[in-house]
């Protein structure tokens, strides 16, 4: 039903824009006469043992005449097993058909010395697929696709296509970056841009050495990289989103970052005046309270919380923002919408604000980058007052507190759109020293039966947005679930009780209270009783990669900062020694520390991540303290017939203290089979 309903509702938006794509079918013609022709030899097949999906990639070739913005395209594969006829049968291409026609010049199949034509217009459907629906950006692309019959094993697949046209928003300016190195393995690459006398770029290699050759006519600049017999790339697990290992070649006609931000400056004209509507809601926000500090909290929650995210990003909608008047009217917006909207309306309630271009993927990584507008794909807010620098995401929903309790991604770089803009501006953690301080405490009344579980746990910053949004947009029941869930990974019979929480709205806090059932708590294996307790949210936070022998960074969660109690009232006495444990490397900090008093087990355990990866030389650190953390910080509780203590395994270090035949060990429960927290959330 929401499917259904959220397709009428792109119809009800896009009347003009579907009936426009209708009617832009492809064409077929000849290769323009400005492309070079590559025929390479099909008949090596070196490299197709490092194949995937039953198909190896023979040529890849792109030749760009800037001058006529056109774009030439021409790809072969050969079908290498059954799979291969399932996975690549067929031709999809994908173009805009706001700014772009797309031209078909040949689809073969060639067997052995057969060429078998198989361009035939009338085949060819052009469908609206729209990839990005699931995260609410409609930007009407089509695809044109032919489903190839008659497709064997051995045969090979060669199309070649162009596309004519260039988003009119970078006012014909070019920019590319020319992938050098895959997943996969690729024979023949080939990469040409034909530039007109007159316009100059600039080319920056990136793990790559290779070069270029250039040549010149009266007219033209041209520029040619060859490249063959590539090997797949193969990447090692756990690896950061900002780390790009592959190879790539940056193209870009913008001098500096100052070019990119005068691009940007008239994407974002800001005047004074504004709707009725909109000035009228200004006019609340002012009547309503003389604190600055509240007026920007109030415009802030106004965007984040009223105007909901949906991106309708056609053309050269894909990154210019629409109208706030009109943001405001309609009530939705992407990420350039709703930042639009909110500088607007701090500038209008006198506060400094301006619209930051982002790279919420490769973040610090950019820096390092050609200038481009293409490389960002996100916009956020920069606020000065009262000489203090805040920044500001409105696609972050049910933020609270106070300004200095507001959380900003670790987005590391961006390019903050005023006049005086000359360079990316390193963004520093904003309140990303969240918490969350979890109290789990166990009731054991008996050495046979059920047990009882409680946990509060208190989220503040960025974890307090989260858990926050969580619960807004899921049902109390689905939320029970969730958090049931987690504690399933630990002990199969668990049952929820009950889930409460709070939301403090002045200091941003929010606060679970969970209540559950633990029948069959202790685990019988023969004649001995066995339960284990651990740092149950950290363990599933810090994870070890499986690739041991690194040559590229590892993920860790980041920011995570846990403060974690777990309380375990025991039916029986016995003794104990204290236990305290230190960790630290490159990547976290971890203390953990065991008392026993009355009855009562304690364990306090406090993790901080010092960032979000790991890099190969600080691995073996890292393996180090996470081994320790294996070895330390889990305990068993085991009994067994009359008084005697049972070792589970020599390898572990061992904290004894024995009466009434309890031991407790160390254990390792971080496993497969334990959910992650993530999955918690």
């Amino acid at each position: 039903m929401r499917s259904l309903l959220r397709a009428l509702l792109i119809i009800s938006l896009l009347p003009a824009t579907l009936s426009f794509a209708q009617s832009n079918k492809p064409r077929v013609e000849k290769e323009p006469a400005w492309v070079t022709i590559h025929t390479p030899d099909y008949n090596d097949t070196k490299l197709d043992q490092e194949a995937e999906g039953g198909y190896v990639d023979l040529i890849l070739d792109k030749q760009v005449s800037v001058g006529t913005q056109s774009t030439y395209y021409k790809r072969a594969y050969r079908i290498i097993s059954e799979s291969g006829v399932q996975n690549a049968s067929e031709v999809s291409v994908g173009f805009d058909p706001s700014y772009s026609q797309l031209t078909f010049h040949s689809i073969n199949i060639i067997r052995g010395s057969e060429k078998i034509n198989k361009l035939q217009l009338s085949k060819i459907k052009t469908i609206q697929q729209e990839s990005e629906l699931n995260r609410y950006l409609y930007n009407g692309a089509l695809s044109s696709v032919i489903f190839l019959e008659d497709v064997r094993k051995g045969d090979i697949v060669e199309y070649s296509y162009t596309v004519k046209g260039s988003n009119p928003v970078f006012k014909g300016k070019y920019t590319d970056m020319l992938t050098t190195s895959f997943g996969v393995p690729m024979y023949y690459l080939y990469y040409r841009i034909i530039l007109p006398k007159g316009r100059d770029i600039t080319i920056k290699n990136s793990l790559t050495d290779i070069k270029y050759t250039k040549s010149e006519t009266a007219k033209e600049t041209t520029y040619d990289w060859k490249q063959e017999k590539i090997p797949a790339l193969h990447l090692q697990d756990r690896i950061p989103g900002w780390y790009d290992p592959y190879a790539m070649v940056m193209v870009s006609e913008y001098k500096d970052w100052k070019e990119v931000n005068d691009w940007a400056l008239q994407l974002f004209p800001f005047s004074n005046k504004l709707s009725p509507a909109l000035q009228k809601k200004i006019d609340e926000i002012t009547k309503a309270d003389t604190s600055i500090e509240k007026r920007i909290l109030a415009a802030l929650r106004f965007v984040q919380d009223d105007v909901r995210y949906l991106g309708i990003e056609m053309g050269d909608r894909s990154h210019k923002p629409h109208h706030p008047d009109k943001v405001f009217t309609q009530r939705f917006g992407d990420c350039k919408d709703k930042s639009y909207l909110l500088c607007t309306m701090l500038q209008a309630l006198g506060v400094e604000a301006k619209p930051v271009l982002i790279s919420s993927t490769y973040r610090k990584t950019i820096n390092d980058w050609l200038p481009a507008p293409t490389v960002f794909d996100h916009t956020t807010v920069c606020v000065r007052y009262e000489g203090r620098t805040y920044w500001f995401d409105p696609t972050i929903s049910y933020q609270r507190g106070k300004l200095k309790d507001i959380s900003y991604p670790d987005y590391q770089y961006g390019l903050i759109i005023e006049d005086s803009t000359r360079a990316l501006t390193a963004i520093a953690p904003q309140n990303n020293k969240g918490l969350i301080d979890i109290k789990e405490e166990f009731s054991i009344p008996d050495m046979f039966g059920t047990a009882r579980l409680v946990v509060r746990t208190t989220y503040s910053g960025a974890f307090a947005d989260d858990i926050r949004d969580d619960f807004s947009s899921s049902s109390l029941f689905e939320m029970r679930k969730t958090f049931q869930t987690f504690y399933t990974g630990y002990f199969e019979k668990i049952n929820i009780d009950s889930l409460t929480y709070t939301d403090d709205d002045q200091t941003g806090k929010f606060t679970t209270w969970e209540y559950y059932t633990i029948k069959d708590f202790w685990e019988k294996e023969g004649s001995q009783k066995k339960c284990w307790f651990s740092p149950f949210v950290i363990s599933g936070v810090l994870k070890k990669p499986k690739d041991a022998n690194r040559t590229m960074p590892f993920y860790i969660t980041h920011p995570a900062r846990y403060h974690e109690e777990v309380i375990v009232n025991l039916p029986e006495d016995w003794n104990f020694s204290d236990m305290m444990e230190e960790m630290k490397c490159p990547a976290f900090t971890m203390r953990a520390h065991a008392a026993y008093a009355g009855r009562k087990l304690k364990l306090k355990y406090e993790f901080e991540s010092l960032k979000d990866h790991v890099l190969p030389t600080e691995a073996t650190a890292f393996f180090k303290e996470y081994k320790t953390f294996e070895e330390n910080v889990s305990y068993m509780l085991s009994k067994g017939d009359g008084e005697e203590v049972i070792k589970e395994t020599p390898k572990k270090k061992e904290k004894e203290g024995v009466n009434t035949g309890f031991i407790i060990i160390a254990v390792l429960l971080i496993s497969g089979g334990i959910l992650w927290w993530t999955q918690r959330r």
